[in-house]
């Protein structure tokens, strides 16, 4: 039933950007609703909430989209294959199988040669002349101390300004799905309930994609950046932002 989606869309004569203008949907998220594309898009919550949008806006009975949705899902719980460590098991089996093939006597001869091994390393160590007591501090070594705590004094600065570290903190006030890009590698996803809070650092970037701009709260380098959107607003961000 997705096809009905564009089929209905063009039959009003509209484009996808009236209809992400108007629903305040990505355009390439209306894209792969159209296509059925579902796998590439968010977590199940905000999926259904943009298929719901865009069947309304069009004047489509919603239900009968997300039947494709639902039926998505329940393929994809039923691809999950479980695979048992047989793997673990096999190695188990040959280091039995292979311990039953020794004879006896080697068996006994290693335990004895382990015996003697340990026996020889507890003898030399009582047989270790007891340590020395450290010299008395000298005039001379009193004075080169301050030398080298001035040294260190000195470096220490230089190591702290190497680091250069981004804090971001996030503090959800409504439940909020959001998705972040450290230093363009790393990506994580959140789905965070009213009071939880989140804390990331980065050594230059964050970007942020944020399912409901009205329900979240935060700061970057520990200044507050203000209101972002309205409730169910989805808004991108980069962070620290780029100067004109």
């Amino acid at each position: 039933m997705y096809e009905e989606l564009k089929k209905r869309r063009l039959e009003l004569g509209k484009t996808l950007e009236q209809i992400a203008e108007e629903t305040k949907i990505k355009k390439s998220y209306l894209q792969l609703i159209e296509k059925g594309k579902f796998d590439e898009l968010p977590i199940e919550l905000y999926t259904r909430a943009y298929i719901k949008t865009y069947a309304q806006s069009l004047g489509l009975d919603a239900s009968l989209i997300l039947k494709d949705y639902d039926e998505y899902l329940k393929s994809k719980k039923q691809t999950v294959i479980k695979i048992e460590p047989t793997i673990a098991k096999e190695s188990l089996e040959k280091k039995s199988t292979f311990l039953k093939k020794l004879p006896n006597w080697s068996i006994t001869a290693g335990i004895i040669f382990t015996v003697i091994f340990i026996t020889i390393l507890l003898i030399q160590f009582e047989k270790k002349e007891p340590t020395l007591p450290p010299p008395p501090v000298t005039q001379q070594t009193m004075s080169e101390i301050p030398k080298v705590e001035e040294k260190i004094e000195k470096t220490e600065p230089k190591q702290e300004l190497s680091v250069n570290k981004q804090k971001l903190e996030i503090e959800a006030t409504d439940k909020v799905w959001m998705r972040i890009t450290i230093d363009d590698k790393e990506k994580k996803e959140f789905l965070l309930n009213p009071g939880q809070k989140i804390e990331l650092h980065a050594n230059k970037s964050f970007k942020l994609h944020i399912g409901n701009a009205g329900g979240v709260k935060i700061l970057f380098n520990d200044k507050e950046l203000g209101k972002l959107g309205e409730t169910g607003q989805v808004v991108y961000l980069n962070l620290p932002q780029e100067k004109d």
